[in-house]
């Protein structure tokens, strides 16, 4: 047989002090009608209230019983689930690296790959890393072999013979 669920009249005082904070919130409408089942409501009354199917009424009864107040004001939302690292430790891996790029030495991504992968505990793919890197907004930069416009050796040859010394 089913267990039935029921909300006292205090635990509906409960709801009614705490709901102030949540006017603008999803909970709020989910604690509303728990509430005003407890306060002695028909389903039906709460469920035109509500806008909730009565069913659906009884589910939030149970999982108020079950889990508490708690259940309706925590945000479920949220991401990172298969993060690698924290975001504190990936600061920590740049960090190492950050002294050196401010003196305006040259930082081998190469170096910090293996910082990550070695706080990280296994190999990770470049795609993971570069990321990361852009995550914590860096950037691979490179210097070019020579500016694209450069004239060919035969032009600045030539170009020399014309100046005057």
């Amino acid at each position: 047989m089913k267990q039935k669920y029921k909300i006292t009249s205090e635990q509906a005082k409960e709801i009614r002090s705490k709901i102030k904070g949540y006017e603008k919130t999803s909970a709020f409408r989910k604690l509303q009608a728990i509430m005003l089942l407890g306060e002695g409501e028909s389903i039906e009354a709460v469920s035109q209230t509500t806008f909730y199917h009565p069913t659906y009424v009884y589910e939030l009864v149970k999982k108020f019983c079950v889990h508490g107040f708690e259940q309706f004001t925590k945000d479920g939302r949220g991401g990172a689930h298969r993060m690698n690292l924290t975001k504190e430790q990936e600061e920590q891996i740049l960090d190492k690296f950050k002294e050196k790029a401010i003196k305006g030495q040259v930082v081998s991504l190469g170096d910090v790959k293996r910082e990550y992968e070695r706080v990280r505990g296994k190999e990770t793919a470049n795609s993971t890393f570069y990321n990361f890197l852009d995550r914590m907004d860096w950037r691979r930069v490179m210097p070019r072999g020579a500016h694209p416009k450069k004239a060919s050796d035969e032009a600045i040859q030539a170009s020399k013979k014309l100046t005057f010394s």
